[in-house]
C-alpha cells in the first residue's frame, strides 16, 4: 500500500501535468477561433471560384486544359494533408484510415504535414515529396503543392490524383473525406463529395452568386481566361482543404487537452480521498498509541 509520501508526490506531479494540459488546452482555444473563421469564411470564395469556372465552361467550346484529360489507367497519387503535431486525438488516425484502401506498392504520395509524412515513411508507401504549410495557410503554399501534382499529370506520370483530409465539421466533429482533384472537372461543387447532411450551407445572397450572369467578355481570349481561372480554382480548393485540416486540428487538440485536464483533476480527487483516508488512520494510530501508553503508564 502506498505510503503518505508517495501519494503526495503523485498529486504533485498530476497537478503540474493538470496545469500544463489546460495552458495547452487555452492556447488551442485561441487558434482554434482564427482557423475555424477562416476556414469557414473561405467557403463561400471557392464555391463562387467554382461557379464562376462552371460559367465560363459554356464559353470554351470543345476546348479542353490538359489537367481535364480522363485517363483509364491506374497510375494514382495520394495528397494526404495531415497535422505538423500531436496530441489532437485521433484526428491523424482517421485521416490515414483513409489510405489504407489504396494498393501501398503503386499508389504514389504527396505529403502535406510533418504527421503525414511520417506516416507514409513508417508505413513503407511510395513518397515522392513532403511539403509544410503554416499554421495559417497561405496561397503560395497551396500553388505550390498543386503546380508540382498538375505537372505530374501533364507530364503523363499519374492517372488521378486525389486529396485524402480531416473536414472540419464543429469543434466537436472531424470526418476524413477523399476528394478528387485531378482530372479536373467544372461540373463539381466545391466539397461535392462531402455527405449530404454534412454539406455547406451554399451562399444565397444574389450578390453573392454568379449563376444568374448570362454573358461574358473576355480578355485576351476565352482559352487563356479558363486556364487562369482552372489553375486558381485548383489552387485556392487545395487552400481551403488546408483551411479545413488547421480547423479540425486545432479543435480536436482543444477537446483533447481538456479530456486531460478533466481525467487529471478526476484522478487529484481520488487521490486526495486516499491521502485524507490515511492520513487520518494515521492520527487515529497515533492516538490510540499515546492513550495506550498513558494508560499503561497510569
Amino acid at each position: 500500500m502506498a505510503n503518505l509520501r508517495d501519494i503526495r508526490r503523485r498529486i504533485k506531479s498530476i497537478h503540474s501535468m493538470a496545469k500544463i494540459t489546460k495552458a495547452m488546452q487555452m492556447v488551442s482555444i485561441s487558434k482554434m477561433k482564427h482557423a475555424q473563421q477562416s476556414a469557414l469564411l473561405g467557403i463561400p470564395y471557392a464555391d463562387m471560384l467554382n461557379d464562376i469556372l462552371t460559367q465560363v465552361t459554356q464559353y470554351v467550346g470543345t476546348y479542353q486544359h490538359g489537367l481535364m484529360e480522363k485517363r483509364d489507367g491506374d497510375r494514382k497519387l495520394i495528397i494526404l494533408v495531415g497535422t505538423d503535431r500531436g496530441l489532437c486525438g485521433s484526428l491523424n488516425s482517421n485521416i490515414f484510415r483513409e489510405v489504407t484502401k489504396y494498393d501501398r506498392d503503386t499508389t504514389l504520395f504527396v505529403t502535406i504535414g510533418a504527421k503525414a509524412a511520417q506516416f507514409v515513411q513508417k508505413s513503407g508507401r511510395l513518397l515522392i515529396v513532403d511539403f509544410n504549410y503554416s499554421d495559417q495557410p497561405k496561397l503560395s503554399e497551396a500553388r505550390m503543392v498543386c503546380r508540382f501534382v498538375a505537372q505530374l499529370f501533364l507530364d503523363d506520370e499519374i492517372d488521378s490524383a486525389d486529396i485524402v483530409f480531416s473536414d472540419y465539421v464543429s469543434t466537436f466533429k472531424q470526418i476524413p473525406l477523399t476528394w478528387r482533384f485531378l482530372p479536373a472537372g467544372q461540373q463539381q461543387e466545391f466539397f461535392d463529395l462531402m455527405p449530404e447532411a454534412l454539406k455547406r450551407t451554399k451562399v444565397e445572397a444574389s450578390q453573392n452568386s454568379v449563376k444568374g450572369i448570362g454573358e461574358f467578355e473576355f480578355e485576351p481570349d476565352v482559352h487563356t481566361v479558363y486556364e487562369s481561372l482552372l489553375l486558381r480554382s485548383l489552387d485556392y480548393q487545395l487552400l481551403q482543404i488546408m483551411r479545413e485540416v488547421r480547423a479540425s486540428e486545432h479543435s480536436a487538440r482543444m477537446v483533447s487537452m481538456k479530456q486531460a485536464t478533466d481525467n487529471a483533476r478526476d484522478i487529484n480527487n481520488g487521490l486526495q480521498l486516499v491521502h485524507n483516508n490515511l492520513r487520518q488512520a494515521s492520527i487515529t494510530k497515533e492516538l490510540l498509541e499515546i492513550g495506550s501508553a498513558a494508560a499503561a503508564e497510569g
